[in-house]
């Protein structure tokens, strides 16, 4: 039993104004596949896809992350299914429903404020069975209690659905302009934040870790006792008198590329760290008996993977860095605010000769910077250079800085127009590279997996004080320092083995720019990578990992 409701009959007026869309330069094509651009907000028709004709989905799909061949950074075109509850699903499934309905009565793609109701069990349910694979990564149900959660879903969500008055059953799509229906609508956007808003598992972890971090005694991984370093303690634990601390906060919000709103990272501290993930579609969820139904089970994390569109280009860390800083939206251009603070960058590397430059673009009166390399043990309340784990190259004097230990290194140093180089190499016989540890980032699909501001993060802990016990120097590694184009020599050699990122500090309200390449404005050294060479080689270690974790799990999985 199907029913329309209330309302004036169709005219002959379009749904909304004709949009140029796709490739074609042509329009809306309502009842076929298309798909919706995340950057340049474009619809493009399936059969206009240039490296995607083999794609196969369902009309009015919400959960998906697409980039069209202009705005794609690889320059070909990318999809990544998104994971889709019931609500999602029943927003698909009763858009296709009202689609086909229109089109038998000729009024698909015009004008039409009535609703078209749908029974639950005669059209929604078999609607679901018939396009289950289509509808959802989630694995098909082998028992029919989805059918009632269905029910609940339509029945709950009001802002999406609506009962019949007449009939429990039978339910309509509100949003009767199907234009409207995708990814980048805002009442799909909503879906699952109403409850995640009032209780968030991430900031119950993290306000947990902070509990515990203050009853333990600090360690000298935090840096040797030298002027500011208490202040600097506090600041990076959450601990001490200072009043500053109340201005402290969780989170940055910032562009990830291929997204169509912004992403809410955790900031990293006291030994925690938060990566974007995103569900693998290579691992099958097993799901049995009345867990199926419980939206409060707990997520295995090896289901999930990093964000690939996320580690695609190198930039500064949104999270891995100190929040008082103001990082620009390019997240290339960062300011300084008082105090040393660092900023790191998204990729490290532990083999290999790599090279990035930083224009040092504004020097008010009193403020200078550093730069360098830094692994993730270094705290980014301090300055590069301040510990063990960071070495860096201070504009004032030139000094450079290892520990804490400042040292002579380039007469006059550098400041404001100077276009700085940085250069590390971490020598390793391809032929013998020796265990997989030494030179890949582990899989990630071992850690925690939380939920935090409607995205999922991996969440790894590093102990710094144990870590700082096992370091060792790395014979015929070195860190190299360039200013406009001319090597200062070599700074530091047979430094520590580990993972090192980019590195900046910045002290009062000095500005700069990393530039992570591939074009520069000197040539690099010769046999030097430049730093977003490693968004490429980062898809192929990590896969590796996750190969290696995959086959680990084989019983699991």
């Amino acid at each position: 039993m199907n029913r329309t409701k209330g309302g004036r009959k169709a005219t002959d007026k379009p749904a909304s104004p004709p949009k140029i869309v796709c490739y074609c330069e042509g329009q809306r094509e309502l009842g076929t596949l298309e798909l919706f651009c995340a950057i340049c907000q474009k619809w493009f028709h399936h059969r206009c896809l240039k490296d995607m004709k083999e794609l196969y989905g369902l009309n009015f799909m919400v959960c998906y992350t697409f980039n069209c061949k202009n705005c794609s950074p690889t320059g070909a075109e990318t999809w990544v299914a998104k994971p889709a509850n019931f609500t999602h699903m029943c927003v698909t499934v009763l858009a296709n429903l009202t689609a086909e309905r229109q089109k038998e009565s000729g009024t698909l793609g015009y004008t039409d404020n009535r609703m078209i109701y749908f029974n639950l069990q005669d059209e929604i349910i078999p609607y679901f069975d018939t396009n289950w694979e289509h509808l959802t990564n989630m694995p098909r149900r082998t028992k029919n209690t989805w059918h009632s959660t269905v029910q609940k879903t339509l029945a709950k969500e009001s802002d999406l659905f609506k009962p019949l008055d007449s009939s429990e059953n039978s339910f309509a799509l509100v949003e009767t302009n199907l234009t409207e229906i995708g990814p980048n609508s805002e009442a799909v956007k909503q879906i699952g934040k109403k409850n995640t808003e009032k209780s968030n598992l991430a900031s119950t972890l993290v306000s947990a870790q902070q509990t515990v971090e203050k009853s333990s005694e600090l360690t000298d991984a935090d840096g040797p006792k030298t002027r500011g370093a208490s202040k600097r303690r506090n600041a990076e634990t959450g601990g001490g008198p200072s009043k500053k601390m109340k201005n402290t906060v969780d989170y940055s919000s910032a562009r990830v590329t291929g997204q169509d709103t912004l992403v809410d990272f955790p900031f990293n501290k006291e030994g925690y760290h938060y990566f974007l993930a995103e569900r693998d579609p290579n691992i099958q969820e097993k799901v049995t008996g009345e867990e199926e139904e419980s939206a409060a089970r707990i997520i295995p994390p090896y289901l999930y993977r990093l964000n690939t569109i996320a580690i695609s280009t190198v930039t500064l860390s949104p999270n891995d860095r100190a929040f008082q800083l103001r990082l620009m939206e390019d997240q290339l251009t960062v300011t300084g605010n008082e105090g040393y603070c660092v900023a790191r960058g998204t990729h490290g590397v532990m083999k290999g000769t790599w090279y990035y430059e930083v224009h040092f673009q504004k020097q008010p009166s009193d403020s200078h910077i550093r730069i360098g390399w830094s692994q993730r043990h270094s705290p980014v309340q301090a300055c590069v250079g301040y510990t063990k784990f960071s070495y860096g190259w201070r504009s004032l004097k030139g000094t450079k800085f290892h520990d804490s230990y400042g040292a002579k290194y380039f007469q006059g140093g550098f400041k404001e127009g100077d276009v700085l180089g940085c250069l590390i190499h971490l020598p390793w016989n391809q032929f013998r590279p020796g265990p997989s540890q030494n030179y890949i980032q582990p899989s990630l699909k071992d850690q925690p997996l939380i939920v935090f501001k409607h995205n999922h993060f991996f969440e790894s802990h590093e102990d710094g004080a144990e870590s700082k016990k096992k370091l060792v120097p790395f014979k015929g590694s070195k860190i190299e320092f360039f200013r406009n184009g001319k090597s200062c020599g070599v700074a530091f050699d047979d430094i520590y083995a580990g993972a090192y990122y980019p590195a900046v500090s910045l002290f009062q309200n000095a500005t700069l720019k990393c530039n992570f390449g591939p074009k520069f404005a000197f040539p690099p050294p010769q046999g030097a990578l430049p730093m977003s060479e490693r968004a490429n080689q980062i898809h192929y270690e990590q896969t590796l990992s996750d190969i290696i974790n995959m086959t680990e799990r084989e019983l699991e999985l």
